[in-house]
Parts: C-alpha cells; sequence; structure tokens
C-alpha cells in the first residue's frame, strides 16, 4: 500500500524488506560477490549488514565532497567578479523609487543622503512653495 501510494517505498525496497536484498555494489562500482541473502524482516547477519553499508558510506562520502567542490566554486566565482565595476549611470528604468531617511523610534538610522548617494532621480526635484521651479533637473 506504501509503495502504490507513492507516500514512501518503492518496489526495490518492498522487495528488500520481503525477499532478498541481493547483490550489492563496492563504491568503486563494482559488483561485491556474496550476495545478501536473507531481508530486513529476518535480520542481517554480522557479513551481510557490512555488505549493506557500502552503499550508505559512499553515499555520505560523495555529499562531503560535492559540498568542497561547490564552496571551492562559489569561493572562485566571489574572487573572480569582486573586482567588477558598474560603469552605466542610470539603467533607463521608467519605475522609480520615492526615497526617504530611515526613522526608527524617532531615530534616524540612515539618511536620506546616504540613501541617495549614487542614485539617479526619475524626475525633475520641484520646490513645494514656487510652482514649477525645479530644484533639482532630473538628468546626469
Amino acid at each position: 500500500m506504501m509503495a502504490d501510494s507513492g507516500a514512501r517505498g518503492s518496489n526495490q525496497q518492498m522487495k528488500q524488506l520481503a525477499g532478498m536484498r541481493g547483490l550489492m555494489a563496492k563504491p568503486s562500482g563494482e559488483i561485491i560477490e556474496t550476495p545478501i541473502h536473507a531481508n530486513f524482516r529476518e535480520g542481517l547477519n554480522v557479513l551481510e549488514y557490512f555488505i549493506s553499508t557500502h552503499g550508505a558510506r559512499k553515499g555520505l562520502a560523495d555529499t562531503a565532497l560535492k559540498t568542497a567542490n561547490s564552496g571551492y566554486l562559489t569561493r572562485r566565482l566571489v574572487d573572480v567578479s569582486q573586482d567588477s565595476v558598474v560603469l552605466e549611470d542610470d539603467c533607463g528604468t521608467l519605475d522609480g523609487i520615492e526615497m526617504t531617511a530611515l526613522i526608527e523610534s524617532g531615530e534616524i538610522i540612515e539618511s536620506l543622503g546616504d540613501r541617495i548617494l549614487g542614485r539617479v532621480l526619475l524626475d525633475d526635484v520641484l520646490d513645494p512653495n514656487v510652482e514649477n521651479e525645479i530644484l533639482i533637473p532630473a538628468e546626469l
């Protein structure tokens, strides 16, 4: 029922529970000559258990090696890209972000000047007291 529903286990695992485990592979990929005649329901003797643990040990070793390789790749990518410089002054988007100072509990965490440093205006900054008076034009 478990294997048919797809919730847990496969047909191969059901065979190992009820039938014999069969031939196992070494970590190198070679087949071990001694088959495992017992199943998990009856229990394995010491030799059969040791033979059946080859796959688990290989899986753990492979996982550790792959983790080290991916960490090495990440480090190399960061090393290569850290000297990259963005030369584009304006990305040209028509979507803007309204900026204000970051204030929390009445205390300024990051000033407006710090937040807009390196950004480009979408629209002109107008004087609120004088109609159509441009304080800062939206150009580079």
